[in-house]
């Protein structure tokens, strides 16, 4: 079950980490600045339509927003588009590399 106050104090978080203020964040998200506090307080919830935009605003997957994940920690503390991209660009590196050597595998197997 999601907890609405580790939510929202993520979302306040990975604002912080890219240095948008709750005005920049909400006008990006298209909602208002109140129902941003709110969120970022764990007051309110959102929908799933909020949450993309939060996404989209914050260059983050939803699922990152909602449960976090270890493996994308590096990619949602990235304050710049160029970071993030670089840090992308490797993730995907070391999935293709992961998955070659698992067809490998199976191929010598």
């Amino acid at each position: 079950m999601l907890d609405n106050n580790t939510v929202g104090e993520r979302i306040k978080y990975l604002r912080l980490t890219r240095k948008m203020t709750r005005e920049e964040l909400a006008e990006a998200a298209e909602i208002s600045t109140l129902f941003l506090y709110e969120i970022e307080t764990g007051k309110k919830s959102f929908s799933a339509y909020t949450l993309d935009k939060l996404a989209q605003a914050l260059d983050l997957t939803t699922d990152y927003i909602l449960h976090g994940d270890e493996n994308e920690t590096e990619l949602a503390c990235a304050a710049s588009r160029e970071e993030r991209h670089e840090i992308k660009l490797r993730i995907a590196q070391k999935l293709l590399e992961k998955a070659y050597r698992e067809i490998q595998g199976l191929l010598n197997g």
